[in-house]
């Protein structure tokens, strides 16, 4: 087996070989688009018309279905020279990002754990809920493809990630509690509150953490904070 090969979408796009970064300026800006748009969907195909109007909405589609056939080869030769594996797979008329044993991804790694949780939520299975949250938080470092902006493909996917991961960090703090557990409990009150300032729960759970290890200058300070963020909320040209 070779270097492990990870792709990074939060906070910032990076793949990653052995540990060093790939330079990617090598391929040309939509080849790039490309490659971040599929690894946003690790592992699942992407119709190719939905690539097509997030890459080239303007081209016509002879010239579209051509640019988007260059961009991928240009992608495979990319990633086969650097890890050996061309991955950038085809299932009928969609493309996916095929990744080989041992390869990573931390938005399909948030995703698996999210689901994990679930499950273990619906089975009663608290030994195996805690795990798979604090695995869903840790791997949410940060927006989905900050450098990709408002781009209409991506919105959508950032907003549901983040709401994910600030529930995530929610109900992680709340099993935390119910644990007895203030300070592990703050801690994750505190990572939804960093992802989401305006999510309830996050300051509601904070506040109670917070008493519950006995920290008053904390409570205090977490119903400032919230009631600010309140404030904000009903006036934003006063934050």
């Amino acid at each position: 087996m070779g270097p492990k090969v990870t792709f990074r979408c939060f906070s910032s796009f990076i793949v990653e070989v052995g540990g060093a970064p790939v330079d990617l300026s090598q391929v040309r800006r939509r080849a790039r688009t490309l490659l971040r748009l599929l690894a946003v969907h690790t592992g699942r195909p992407v119709h190719r018309e939905q690539v097509i109007e997030a890459l080239w909405p303007d081209a016509g589609p002879a010239t579209a279905i051509r640019s988007l056939h260059v961009a991928v080869s240009t992608l495979r030769r990319l990633l086969t020279e650097h890890t050996g594996h061309g991955m950038v797979g085809r299932s009928g008329e969609a493309y996916l990002l095929d990744l080989p044993a041992g390869a990573a991804c931390d938005v399909q790694l948030f995703r698996v754990s999210v689901a994990a949780a679930e499950r273990a939520r619906r089975m009663g299975d608290p030994d195996a809920r805690i795990p798979a949250l604090r695995a869903a938080v840790a791997a949410y470092t940060g927006d989905l493809l900050p450098e990709d902006g408002p781009a209409e493909w991506v919105l959508h996917e950032r907003s549901i990630l983040r709401y994910q991961a600030a529930r995530s960090a929610a109900e992680l703090a709340a099993a935390e509690l119910s644990r007895g557990c203030g300070d592990e409990a703050v801690a994750a009150a505190t990572r939804c509150l960093e992802i989401d300032e305006y999510y309830d729960d996050g300051w509601r759970l904070l506040i109670e953490a917070n008493r519950e290890r006995g920290d008053v200058m904390g409570v205090a300070r977490a119903r400032r904070r919230y009631n600010e963020a309140l404030a904000a909320l009903e006036d934003p040209y006063e934050a």
